[in-house]
């Protein structure tokens, strides 16, 4: 297996796969409403604004590994929170990070392998570290999604 194909493989699972933390953004998220997203403990990010804050990061990923800059006009700020609390929106919101797990996923699969190890342009870093950030940056907020969900 190649090394992009186990990435993006790992990030899918997180989504809505069997991954080796046994929960996924998928499972957790259909238990929880518009009620419950916007909800924080003492002061934390919600739910909505650590779902909001997973589909920045993907898109900024994803505009590295396309060499374009990070941020455009039009993008919702990072751990963005809407003022529309409503359940529409948050079933909107839902699908943007599906949408945002399979579009990160089919582009790690186009990236190429001997660029892997590259200097993403605009950035001191290279892909790889991004790319398995990714998958270590979203398994983390999966568990503080799962917490909140637990406790709220």
């Amino acid at each position: 297996m190649e090394l992009t194909e186990h990435l993006a493989s790992s990030i899918e699972a997180l989504y809505n796969g069997k991954p080796w933390l046994d929960v996924t953004f998928r499972e957790h998220l259909s238990r929880v409403d518009a009620r419950q997203a916007v909800k924080s403990l003492q002061g934390s990010n919600n739910i909505w604004q650590i779902v909001n804050h997973v589909i920045f990061w993907h898109q900024r990923v994803e505009r590295y590994m396309h060499n374009e800059p990070p941020e455009k006009d039009g993008d919702l700020p990072d751990f963005y929170s809407p003022e529309n609390h409503g359940e529409e929106n948050w079933q909107a919101t839902i699908h943007r990070l599906e949408h945002s797990f399979q579009q990160i996923a089919a582009s790690i699969r186009k990236f190429p392998e001997e660029e892997l190890f590259d200097t993403f342009p605009g950035t001191d870093k290279k892909a790889i570290y991004y790319l398995q950030g990714l998958a270590e940056h979203d398994a983390y907020h999966l568990g503080q999604i799962v917490l909140l969900q637990k406790y709220i």
